[in-house]
C-alpha cells in the first residue's frame, strides 16, 4: 500500500532498536541508560506531562473524517447521531456509513465520543531517541488496569497519548495509542490495530518497516531485552479487525486468520482531520 511520502527509512532505527535490546539484556540487572540523538541521558521518570492537557477542548466539528466517496462526518453530526443508550454506553464501537464500517468512535475521559484518530494527538515526550525507548518506557512507567476497576460505572474509555503518559494506569488500548504516537512521532510507520487474541477484545501496535512487519504487544510488562523484536507474521494468536494512526483509517475486509498488515484485504476507509 503506497503510504505517500514524509516518512523516513526505518531500517537503521531497526538496527538501533536491536542494540539497544542487547544492551538491555548486558545489564539485566540495572535500568537501561536513555541517550538522546545528543549523547544526553533522559530521564524517564520525568516524562509525564504537567496535565492531562485539553486535547478536545476545540469545538467537535473541527474534528472530521473524508470518506471515500468524499462525504464528510465530524463529532457534532456523530454526537447528534447516537442513539440515548449509545451516549451512555461507555465503550467503542464501529461507526457505519451506509452499511460499511468506516471509523471507531469510543468514549474519551471527557465523556464525549470520539473519532479514534483522534486520541493519537502527537504527543512525543523524546523526539530524538532509540525506537526501542518507547516500549521500555511503558513497560516501566505505565500499569495495566481495566477500565471497570479504575472508573467504576465506565467499562471502557479511551485515553489520549498525552494523557496515557500522565495516568499511571490504563489497558490496551491506552498502551498502544500511547506507543504508537511515540513511534510515530520518531519517524515509523506505526499503527494501532484493534480486534482480538484469544477471543477477547484487545489492541496491539504494527510497525511497517519496509518489507517487514513487527508486532508489538505495549501491554507486556514482561523483561524482552534479551529477545529480538516479533515479526508479525508469526503472531498468529492476534486477529486483527481494523487499524488507524494519525490520519488514516483501514478495516479488515477480509479474514482475520491473517498476519498480513499491508495486502489488499486492508481497505483505507476514512482520513481524519483536525482543526
Amino acid at each position: 500500500m503506497n503510504r505517500g511520502t514524509g516518512r523516513r527509512s526505518t531500517s537503521g532505527l531497526w538496527w538501533m532498536l536491536m542494540f539497544g535490546l542487547v544492551l538491555m539484556s548486558a545489564r539485566a540487572c540495572h535500568s537501561p541508560e536513555v541517550r538522546n540523538a545528543e549523547g544526553e541521558v533522559v530521564d524517564l521518570g520525568s516524562l509525564r506531562p504537567e496535565g492531562p492537557g485539553e486535547d478536545f477542548a476545540a469545538p467537535p466539528e473541527t474534528r472530521r473524517i473524508l470518506l471515500d466517496d468524499g462525504t464528510r462526518l465530524d463529532e457534532r453530526q456523530v454526537a447528534e447521531e447516537l442513539s440515548p443508550n449509545q451516549k451512555m454506553q461507555w465503550s467503542s464501537f464501529t461507526w457505519l456509513y451506509r452499511n460499511r464500517p468506516v471509523t471507531t468512535v469510543a468514549p474519551g475521559l471527557d465523556r464525549r465520543h470520539h473519532f479514534a484518530n483522534g486520541y493519537l494527538v502527537g504527543y512525543v515526550p523524546y523526539p530524538d531517541v532509540a525506537p526501542w525507548v518507547p516500549l521500555y518506557a511503558l513497560a516501566r512507567n505505565k500499569a495495566y488496569q481495566f477500565d471497570h476497576d479504575s472508573l467504576p460505572g465506565a467499562p471502557e474509555v479511551w485515553q489520549t497519548s498525552r494523557e496515557a503518559f500522565h495516568y499511571p494506569t490504563g489497558d490496551c488500548e491506552d498502551h498502544a495509542i500511547a506507543l504508537a504516537d511515540w513511534l510515530i512521532g520518531l519517524g515509523l510507520d506505526a499503527r494501532v490495530v484493534i480486534g482480538s487474541i484469544k477471543g477477547g477484545g484487545h489492541a496491539w501496535v504494527v510497525v511497517l518497516d519496509g518489507e517487514r512487519t513487527y508486532l508489538l504487544e505495549a501491554t507486556d510488562k514482561r523483561n524482552r531485552s534479551n529477545e529480538a523484536l516479533p515479526l508479525a507474521e508469526g503472531q498468529t494468536d492476534y486477529r486483527p479487525e481494523a487499524m488507524f494512526d494519525r490520519r488514516d483509517y483501514w478495516v479488515n475486509a477480509g479474514t482475520t486468520l491473517t498476519t498480513d498488515y499491508r495486502g489488499s484485504h486492508w481497505e483505507l476507509r476514512s482520513r481524519f482531520r483536525r482543526g
